[in-house]
Parts: structure tokens; C-alpha cells; sequence
């Protein structure tokens, strides 16, 4: 009795003590019917930055995956996904839409608009569900921003 007790304890242990990981793919769709050029100024330029020194360009009715995080432990999460955009320097406090006519939209970390409203409709974010032994997670996240032609009629 005493030895399945110690084994179901040990079972008990390993299954909560086994930390999960997961993945996050990051988006921009482009619906405003001109090519855009996405561009931030984050305090410290890391290796992403430093391989876009331009910015991200997407041509109307495109997408571009434009950030990965992999191999985190947890699980994904919208909660986790937006801190990822802050902590990975992908966003810093200015953003900018510049669009291929000139006509460019500022948004700031400060308004919280944009890219930075997190609640409003221009994000969709989707997870994949897996398994660890027999607990639930998401395993992998898809967070996209929509660029629209109502973004476009904002520029200036």
C-alpha cells in the first residue's frame, strides 16, 4: 500500500512539475487596397529591427508574418501574445502606416490606439490546442492585425 501511494505521489509530482511550451505567430494583414509599410521605434534595437531597418512592407491584400516567438514555457494565451509584442521590442512607442501614396497613420503607445488597443476590432487571435500527458493547453497562437481601408481614409 505504501509503495502505490509513493508511486501515485510520484505520478502526481511529474505530471504537475512538466512545464508546457508554446508558440506565437504574429501578423499584419493588409485590406486597405495600397501597399503599407509598417515601421516602430523600439528603445532597444534588437536583431528584428536591425534585419528590417526599413520596416515591413505589405501590398494590399497580403499578409506578412513579422514576428515569432517559440519555445516559450506556458501556455498561449492573448494575454501572453500582447506582453510578447512589448517585451520582444517589436512595438516600441511610436508606430507607423505609411502608405505608398505618402499618407502615413502615427499611432501611440501613450493614446493606445491602433496597434495598441488590444480590445479593439482590428485583432483576431486563434490557438491550436494539444496535449501534455492528459492536460489540456493551447500549444500554439496566431495573433493578426488588420490593416483597413477605413485606416487608410484616417491617414494623412
Amino acid at each position: 500500500m505504501k509503495k502505490t501511494l509513493f508511486i501515485l505521489c510520484l505520478l502526481v509530482v511529474a505530471l504537475t512539475s512538466c512545464e508546457t511550451g508554446y508558440d506565437v505567430d504574429y501578423r499584419l494583414v493588409n485590406n486597405s487596397g495600397h501597399t503599407v509599410t509598417f515601421t516602430s521605434n523600439p528603445k532597444h534595437q534588437d536583431d528584428y529591427w536591425n534585419d528590417h531597418p526599413t520596416g515591413i512592407t505589405i501590398e494590399s491584400g497580403k499578409d506578412s508574418l513579422y514576428f515569432v516567438v517559440r519555445d516559450n514555457l506556458g501556455s498561449a494565451n492573448f494575454a501572453t501574445a500582447q506582453g510578447n509584442l512589448f517585451t520582444f521590442e517589436v512595438y516600441g512607442d511610436t508606430i507607423w502606416f505609411t502608405f505608398d501614396d505618402g499618407k502615413r497613420l502615427v499611432y501611440t503607445r501613450e493614446e493606445g490606439n491602433g496597434p495598441y488597443d488590444f480590445d479593439g476590432d482590428h485583432y483576431t487571435y486563434l490557438t491550436k490546442r494539444d496535449h501534455l500527458l492528459l492536460l489540456p493547453y493551447d500549444r500554439y497562437g496566431y495573433l493578426t492585425y488588420t490593416i483597413t481601408e477605413e485606416d487608410y481614409a484616417q491617414a494623412e
